[in-house]
């Protein structure tokens, strides 16, 4: 049976903040989510690559995506190597991260999510502040759930292109 968890698939994403959960999400789908996102994130920001890890899916065929050209790996060695040079872009424990906009829905084990998210980090003295457009699968695994596949994408640049989409 599907689950409709529109803009709920947010809290599942985030934990950020609270946001009312309809009736016929599962409570206990919620909070998992809402943990292993708390987990990936808390780890990504301690710089624990393997801990990062440790929110996937027991699979090989794990994926991350970015925006570019390039900016696709599979795989726990290339997912794990692309999440280290990440870590190489910020200070450990800078990292903070409020999701905005969202929509999902589940079905059986399987449970999809996206969020808009504002992140904040800094590197050496510098303060860093973006956006970026998050999307996710993820999947019951035993009596867990895991990610399989996390996709970031986030604009670089002057900013003209997200000011031309929105003119429209």
């Amino acid at each position: 049976m599907m689950k409709n968890l529109a803009v709920t698939a947010l809290a599942l994403a985030t934990g950020v903040f609270a946001v009312a959960v309809p009736a016929e999400v599962d409570q206990p789908t919620v909070d998992a989510v809402r943990t292993l996102w708390e987990s990936q994130h808390k780890a990504l920001d301690a710089h624990d690559v393997d801990g990062v890890l440790a929110t996937y899916a027991d699979s090989d065929d794990i994926m991350l995506m970015g925006t570019g050209p390039g900016e696709h790996w599979v795989g726990k060695a290339e997912v794990k190597d692309a999440y280290a040079h990440f870590m190489e872009n910020f200070d450990p424990h800078s990292m903070e991260v409020k999701c905005g906009e969202g929509a999902g829905s589940s079905h059986g084990d399987v449970l999809w999510l996206t969020a808009v998210c504002h992140f904040t980090d800094q590197q050496k003295d510098q303060t860093r502040e973006y956006v970026a457009n998050v999307s996710a699968v993820v999947l019951k695994q035993g009596d867990a759930w895991r990610f399989h596949t996390m996709h970031f994408s986030h604009l670089t640049g002057s900013g003209e292109a997200e000011q031309q989409n929105t003119s429209k």
